[in-house]
């Protein structure tokens, strides 16, 4: 089977989700044998090892809409594609055209119109508040364009139902269960260490889990990784509040490095305030071994509750988080293998794919 791939976003070129769903699904499909090409949008950088050959779309404000169809029609004649798997409305609307008949999966990550009001970006809120009505125009275009839609949990299929009475069908994020397994000790001996992988953006909460810090015992130290807008206002907090010896921001981690990063933690932290449509980064960790404390916000609690549900955050202030921090960190956690097998025998990347693949031969 042919399988295009149709992104606004691809992993390692955008750090994200999304973009990190789409790469993996498609590294996955080739493993088991299929045919896979990835369409996106050109960001300046692209992959290096990922062995399946990616074409790009000129970026908006280079090049005319006109020629994403046209970029689309050379990929289909050449390609000949049995199925097109795309993840975001904008770049399928402005390429695939009215008369394209072979099937068409959405897989819907979240609302884009919910996303540009509380992820950070360059453009003016005010100017995203009145472009609303487009971006959902576009948005159900492409919902009732679709042969079928996935969504990553069941909080999505809800959301989706509610703002655009359109069903879908849950096939949650994976994990490369190869590459995330436990590796090395733990870190420091004398004290414990909690660690969390986020962007730096408002939505992810870290200025809470940096003032729970406060409330916690000394001994507790934290490691944030990730990049974003907010580190110099984030390293500020950290000085007013004193915590320069126990806080520290790591800046991105790189691929290679990230299963030290994460078993090197007692504990992972992930304090979402919004839009967590899934959260690759709790599978990640639980693969490596390491036990996580989230928010109960989008579908967090949907992985946690699996393990734990002392493991959730009820209140996501800082005097919640760390009271959630304390009382977990006062029990016994699984061993750290067994975490790793029970995330591995459900949501390898490519337990996933097959899960897809079955409903692409379904479809065609």
């Amino acid at each position: 089977m042919k399988i295009l791939i149709l992104c606004d976003v691809l992993f390692p070129q955008t750090i994200g989700g999304a973009g990190r769903v789409a790469r993996e699904l498609g590294l996955a499909w080739k493993r088991l044998g299929e045919e896979v090409q990835y369409l996106t949008r050109f960001t300046g950088t692209a992959p290096t090892e990922d062995h399946v050959e990616t074409r790009y779309f000129p970026s908006l404000a280079r090049g005319l809409p006109t020629s994403f169809r046209r970029v689309f029609g050379e990929t289909v004649r050449r390609f000949q594609p049995d199925v097109v798997h795309f993840h975001q409305p904008l770049s399928a609307c402005l390429a695939i055209p009215p008369s394209f008949s072979l099937p068409l999966v959405y897989t819907f990550h979240s609302s884009w119109g919910q996303e540009l009001l509380v992820k950070s970006s360059r453009w003016p809120l005010t100017l995203r508040r009145t472009a609303l009505p487009l971006f959902a125009w576009v948005e159900r275009r492409m919902l009732y364009r679709a042969t079928a839609v996935t969504v990553l949990s069941r909080f999505s299929q809800r959301e989706l139902r509610k703002l655009y009475r359109r069903d879908a069908i849950v096939i949650p994020g994976g994990v490369d269960s190869q590459h995330f397994r436990p590796d090395g000790q733990l870190g420091s001996s004398d004290g414990v260490r909690l660690i969390t992988l986020r962007n730096l953006v408002p939505r992810m909460g870290l200025d809470g889990l940096i003032r729970a810090m406060k409330l916690l015992p000394s001994h507790v130290r934290l490691d944030i990784g990730g990049e974003g807008p907010l580190r110099e206002e984030l390293e500020g907090l950290i000085r007013v509040l004193d915590l320069e010896t126990r806080v520290h921001l790591c800046g991105h981690i790189p691929e290679r490095e990230l299963p030290r990063f994460y078993s090197s933690g007692h504990c992972f932290v992930i304090p979402s305030q919004a839009l967590e449509g899934f959260g690759l980064v709790i599978l990640e960790s639980l693969s490596c071994g390491t036990p996580v404390v989230g928010t109960k916000v989008g579908a967090i609690p949907e992985l946690l509750e699996r393990f734990d549900r002392s493991w959730l955050i009820e209140t996501p202030t800082p005097e919640g988080i760390a009271a959630t921090v304390q009382s977990v960190l006062a029990k016994k956690f699984p061993p750290r293998q067994e975490l790793h097998d029970c995330i591995a025998a459900e949501f390898d990347w490519e337990k996933i794919a097959q899960q897809y693949r079955n409903m692409f031969h379904r479809l065609t």
